[in-house]
């Protein structure tokens, strides 16, 4: 060895030669453990990452897949033998269970829910919580497999039943059913959503399947939808006006804006479902937007024929006005055409909105310009007894269900004349909607209703005949 030769070079050198040795065991040590630190670490991070994948596709509340992990779930369905079946389930009533007992009930009720669907899911199915109180299954259509119709029946009845420790809670289902050869969650979804909905309109614990005939309701959707844009940006879809009448001389004091399109294959679209076509593709401002800027240019036709008495109503959803800026489009848009806002009025629908005190500041805003507020469709919905102590409102119009066949019903006589002595004594304008027999008429003037509008008098025209309508009045007082 170096050190056994005695020579001082020979013993610095071992020395060097120990310490690389060394250093070299060190290095390998270390290396070692950083080599199984880093193996922890990295298991460790994959194991974190699979459970947060897992954690991403669960719905926590029920121990089910949510929307996510539902995708992934119908992605392994490629290998599977079909037809497939998708069964939306929506609860109905669970709204007033969490309203009623609080939301810890509700999730509990929900877990419970689950459980129930789980029981009578076929093998090999899968189940889903897609929504607050929507669940989602799908199943492979083999012949073992129970029909569609058998196992909704099975499960709106088994929902139906009292959950222990919660007797006074009632719930029911709504079940929409599509069938299809490919599981394709998208088309599935939508098709079973638009069978459940039928469903609903039926009445609780009902169920529907798709069939030819809501696949044409579909289609013609798809194309109203599909040709909306088009329509409001070439006016085909914009506001027509019906004229609104003294009962006793049929003298034209004001219109309101009523929607209207004919569209090139489907003919007329009615108002609701051109309003839900504009919300489902993200429309209802620009439509809005469209109807206000038409309503304003009656207006100023109006003034320059020196027509100022006359006045414009537009309708506007309380949920619209609360969510939107709708109060600064109107008060904005009048000011720059130099408008005068007594010439416009708010037409509130029957929708309920989700926050009254921002609404009503939104109503103070418009009133507080001279704007007019009334209460449409009163007798339904949000125009309640409640809303007339509200003093804001200067008009009240009664829902044309209580107008029609008014002189044959001595009850919906007494119920009209109630109202118009309620309004009268808080100072408040009650006019009638749909009126559209002369026997109405007479019996509405004999009551003290002095306003209306209806097929009687006039349809809804588009803005020039109206204008004529307004101008030939003039002309003839």
């Amino acid at each position: 060895m170096l050190a056994d030769k005695g020579n001082p070079g020979n013993y610095i050198l071992a020395f060097a030669v120990l310490l690389f040795e060394g250093g070299l065991a060190r290095a390998s040590f270390v290396g070692q453990a950083r080599f199984r630190d880093a193996s922890r670490l990295r298991h460790q991070a994959e194991r974190l990452a699979a459970e947060m994948e897992r954690n991403s596709r669960e719905d926590h509340l029920t121990a089910l897949l949510n929307r996510r992990g539902l995708e992934h779930a119908i992605d392994q369905f490629e290998n599977t033998d079909g037809p497939f079946v998708a069964m939306l389930i929506g609860l109905d009533g669970f709204k007033s269970v969490n309203d009623t007992y609080g939301h810890r009930t509700g999730d509990e009720l929900l877990a419970r829910i689950a459980r129930r669907i789980e029981e009578e899911a076929p093998e090999g199915s899968t189940l889903a919580r897609i929504g607050r109180d929507e669940f989602v299954l799908v199943f492979s259509s083999l012949r073992n497999s129970p029909s569609p119709s058998n196992l909704a029946s099975n499960l709106i009845s088994k929902l139906a039943r009292p959950y222990p420790g919660d007797a006074s809670v009632r719930i029911g289902a709504s079940i929409g059913i599509y069938s299809a050869k490919n599981p394709g969650l998208t088309e599935m979804l939508l098709r079973a959503d638009i069978a459940l909905y039928t469903a609903k309109r039926r009445g609780r614990n009902e169920f529907c399947l798709f069939d030819a005939e809501l696949d044409r309701e579909l289609q013609r959707r798809q194309s109203i939808e599909r040709d909306l844009h088009s329509a409001i940006k070439t006016r085909s879809l914009g506001p027509w006006f019906q004229p609104i009448v003294r009962l006793d001389t049929e003298a034209v004091i004001g219109f309101e804006g009523l929607l209207r399109w004919s569209h090139p294959i489907h003919g007329s679209i009615s108002p609701p479902e051109i309003m839900t076509a504009a919300r489902e593709t993200g429309m209802l401002q620009l439509l809005t937007q469209a109807v206000f800027s038409e309503c304003c240019a009656f207006i100023d036709a109006l003034v320059k024929a020196d027509c100022r008495d006359v006045r414009v109503a537009m309708n506007v959803s309380p949920r619209e006005l609360e969510a939107g800026d709708i109060d600064e489009m109107v008060l904005n848009g009048l000011a720059a055409k130099d408008l005068p806002a007594t010439m416009f009025e708010i037409e509130i629908t029957e929708e309920s909105p989700v926050d009254p005190e921002r609404l009503d500041e939104k109503l103070g805003r418009l009133s507080h310009a001279g704007i007019s507020i009334a209460l449409d469709d009163f007798g339904t919905g949000f125009s309640t007894l409640a809303s007339l102590k509200d003093s804001r409102i200067r008009k009240v119009k009664i829902d044309q269900g209580f107008i029609r066949g008014l002189a044959k019903s001595r009850e919906g006589r007494l119920l009209v004349k109630t109202v118009i002595d309620l309004g009268r004594a808080l100072g408040i304008d009650v006019m009638a909607e749909g009126v559209e027999t002369e026997a109405d008429r007479q019996i509405l003037y004999k009551l003290g209703c002095r306003t209306a509008q209806g097929f009687l008098f006039s349809k809804a025209v588009p803005l020039s005949q109206a204008l004529g309508l307004a101008v030939k009045e003039r002309q003839e007082l």
